[in-house]
């Protein structure tokens, strides 16, 4: 039997985007069974309560909802009166000045994890959508590295009377993040001292604070007209429909923001009502749920093959490893089952160049996420151009589907360094043409997907511990770095700390 022609279509869609799960090699008795064996017997009243944020974190003992801020309590709902929208048009507009009269002309947005990578990831997808009546441009930078090393490469090219930054922190006291400001607070200090001015005037004039915590944003000196707060209840790394999303509706515009927030909207009320095989992220659970379970495959590569993507792979680590990856349950009960898988990857066009040859020829099996767009408007170049652009896309989507085919079937040459031996499951999400919308829709199926895998796994996919738990032993480290503290630690590491 030839397993090429006789592989047959299964997909879902939605608006624009499709999931095509045909190299699965599932039959849908098997995902409905699978489901049947899986998915525990109050499944539906889970995802209902996801739905409504009435969904529980127990172990930080609050609700989630995340999901809330992109319906009835949208951030941007009431646009005439929202602060969050009143900053946006303000800095869009060229009306934001800084302490000494110069509009903003650049933000830095600082924050790490989901303060950073949501923001970051869809400001540079959605660039391209920004208004283009807006006539006071904002270039926008994003600096989260505890180091200092994307300070050190964006502080040479901004200018500090002309520059804004959003402290972007749900608890907004984030050690990664403050150490940021901290070395903003003495680059600034010489700049406003020459024309006669102050840390206070810079805290009150360029400064924006994002955060579930008001009273410190207000302790650290940022006027109540700047801050903008988001609930407890909004996970990071689940979080930039919310406040945090600032950055993109400031590079964006809020039309684009609000175009972002129905996309995620309309793949909730997909997921809710869309009967199984026609589920998107019901269908990218379960499939994944078996190749972890059935297959033992502990692995799944990102590969998107367009530009604007880029920061997918990196997002979706995130969002995944730091949700999935546990070894206890939601009742604080240890297990012993394989959960979330290693996520990684990269932009297609360049792992094609690196990683690929591994996963055509190596040894390890994996699954694998392919993401690509099949068309693209580029209305603001010449004719010329926008077929050249039309040609390039159409090379994306040959190289996408071509390696897509190759790792399925694999391929039998008369030479063993010709032999590819395929058979690994991958999923296509293509969409028709990226706006705004197909992007929300799609980052919230794979928020989707992770929550139904962690409801399988009986996890809570809602809190992060081991995270918690290394950046305490980090605290305990540079305490005694900074010699307030004796405690011996193993000998490689003392080696290291008396270098």
């Amino acid at each position: 039997m030839n397993k090429e022609l006789n592989t047959p279509l299964r997909k879902a869609h939605l608006d624009g985007l499709q999931l095509d799960w045909s190299y699965q090699f599932l039959a849908p008795e098997t995902i409905e069974n699978y489901v049947k064996k899986r998915l525990p017997a109050n499944f539906d009243e889970l995802r209902e309560q996801l739905l409504s944020g009435s969904f529980q974190n127990p172990s930080e003992g609050r609700s989630v909802s995340h999901v809330l801020s992109r319906s009835v309590e949208s951030v941007v709902k009431d646009v005439k009166t929202s602060k969050f929208a009143t900053i946006v048009r303000k800095l869009r507009s060229g009306n934001w000045l800084g302490a000494t009269g110069k509009p903003i002309t650049d933000i830095v947005n600082i924050g790490v994890g989901g303060s950073d990578l949501g923001p970051l990831m869809t400001s540079f997808a959605l660039a391209e959508f920004a208004s283009d009546v807006q006539q006071h441009r904002i270039q926008t930078h994003f600096v989260s590295s505890m180091d200092g090393g994307q300070l050190y490469a964006v502080l040479p090219i901004v200018d500090p009377e002309t520059t804004l930054f959003i402290v972007a922190s749900k608890s907004f006291g984030t050690i990664d993040t403050f150490a940021n400001v901290d070395t903003v607070r003495e680059w600034i200090k010489p700049a406003f001292a020459n024309v006669g001015k102050t840390v206070t005037d810079w805290l009150q004039n360029h400064m924006i604070g994002l955060s579930a915590n008001p009273q410190r944003m207000s302790d650290y000196g940022i006027p109540p007209a700047h801050q903008i707060t988001f609930s407890q209840s909004v996970g990071g790394r689940f979080s930039m429909w919310s406040a945090i999303g600032l950055s993109i509706a400031t590079t964006c515009g809020l039309r684009v923001f609000e175009r972002l927030l129905a996309g995620a909207h309309n793949m909730d009320q997909h997921f809710s009502s869309a009967p199984l095989l026609q589920n998107i992220p019901m269908l990218m659970a379960i499939t994944g749920l078996y190749n972890r379970e059935e297959r033992g495959i502990n692995n799944l590569a990102i590969l998107p093959y367009d530009g604007r993507f880029r920061h997918l792979p990196s997002y979706l680590q995130q969002l995944d490893m730091e949700s999935n990856g546990k070894q206890c349950d939601f009742a604080d009960h240890p297990i012993d089952y394989p959960t979330g898988p290693i996520i990684w990857g990269g932009f297609g066009p360049n792992g094609q160049h690196a990683f690929f040859q591994h996963l055509h020829q190596g040894y390890d099996k994996f699954s694998a996420d392919f993401v690509l767009v099949r068309k693209r408007q580029a209305a603001k170049f010449t004719e010329s151009v926008q077929q050249s652009l039309a040609r390039q896309q159409d090379l994306a989507v040959a190289n996408c589907l071509a390696h897509r085919r190759l790792m399925a079937f694999g391929f039998r040459g008369e030479s063993a360094r010709d032999h590819y031996p395929g058979d690994n499951p991958t999923n296509l999400l293509a969409i028709d043409e990226l706006t705004p919308e197909t992007f929300g829709a799609l980052v919230a199926a794979y928020e989707h997907k992770v929550f139904i895998q962690g409801v399988v796994w009986k996890l809570n996919s809602f809190d992060q511990p081991g995270v918690e738990r290394g950046k305490k032993i980090a605290e305990d480290m540079l305490l005694r770095m900074q010699g307030k503290s004796e405690q011996v630690f193993d000998e490689s590491t003392e080696a290291q700390l008396k270098s």
